[in-house]
């Protein structure tokens, strides 16, 4: 990889706009197993129902599915990519018709070496507001990495077992995201990724045992798990970092604590007992 060029990219900025949609908004309750109300403030991560980063023509998708790279993002020369986390601030709700307004810096650019070979990891920083008032900072980090060797015929697995809710926590909830799910919030999402969907491509191509649950879907059931347990409660900032995959049909276990007055730790525990996200909400009561 060429630092020198991949640095070119670091501070550039780009502006989006779009009206925050009720409607969207509203089956993302429901994919959440609540009643979707229009007229609601959106999720308090319900800007990632817009601004899709794959909402460019069939043309300027790459092979896995997403956007090519080049344009606003960097021509990273790595094929793997997953959304390593989030830290997210939360200013004001963002209302139904209201005027979502979206600036996005690329705020670092970071190559490494790891266990599994070369890694770049892209910072961007996503100042919104809502008909020209501050709602939420997010800036979220995508990982990118080498391709991996493809065992003979397809990497394929069975869902792994289930294992028993963890101890210690104050909380806990357990879900299994189906392909249904997967296709669900892919489509809310304008997401085009192919390891959410396409069973061959993820098993053959990237070398996964099934379809990949979306990093953002798991953390989104995570915070809707706290706020449902802690309804009284006011998110101010949500942190988030994906540690390792999950997979379609697998269970997860959503477990959250309390640290200290206002900062809650939350887990999406994957089966066998590893942690998948690991995540801090903070609160006003």
């Amino acid at each position: 990889m060429s630092e020198t060029n991949l640095q070119d990219w670091a501070g550039r900025s780009a502006t989006a706009t779009e009206t925050a949609d009720g409607e969207r908004a509203a089956r993302l309750a429901t994919l959440l197993g609540h009643d979707g109300d229009p007229a609601a403030p959106l999720f308090p991560l319900g800007h990632w129902l817009h601004f899709s980063e794959d909402d460019v023509p069939m043309s300027e998708l790459g092979a896995d599915g997403h956007a090519a790279l080049g344009g606003f993002m960097p021509p990273v020369p790595l094929p793997r990519r997953m959304w390593a986390g989030s830290d997210l601030t939360f200013h004001a709700p963002i209302l139904p018709g209201q005027t979502i307004e979206r600036t996005t810096t690329i705020e670092s650019i970071t190559e490494k070496t790891g266990s599994t070979g070369r890694l770049c990891f892209v910072v961007l920083r996503q100042e919104l507001t809502a008909d020209g008032r501050p709602a939420t900072t997010d800036r979220h980090t995508i990982v990118y990495r080498e391709a991996t060797s493809v065992p003979d015929g397809s990497a394929a697995k069975p869902p792994r077992t289930d294992s028993p809710a963890p101890a210690g926590w104050d909380w806990s909830r357990s879900v299994r995201p189906n392909e249904v799910m997967l296709f669900r919030y892919s489509a809310l999402t304008f997401n085009s990724h192919r390891i959410h969907y396409d069973h061959p491509y993820v098993t053959e191509v990237e070398s996964y045992p099934g379809l990949v649950t979306h990093g953002p879907l798991t953390a989104t059931l995570l915070l809707d798990a706290f706020m449902s347990t802690h309804p009284e409660a006011a998110v101010t900032g949500y942190r988030f970092t994906a540690k390792s995959p999950l997979f379609a049909n697998e269970q997860i276990h959503l477990v959250g604590r309390e640290t200290e007055s206002g900062t809650h730790e939350l887990q999406a525990i994957a089966p066998g007992g590893k942690t998948a996200i690991a995540a801090t909400v903070t609160t006003k009561n």
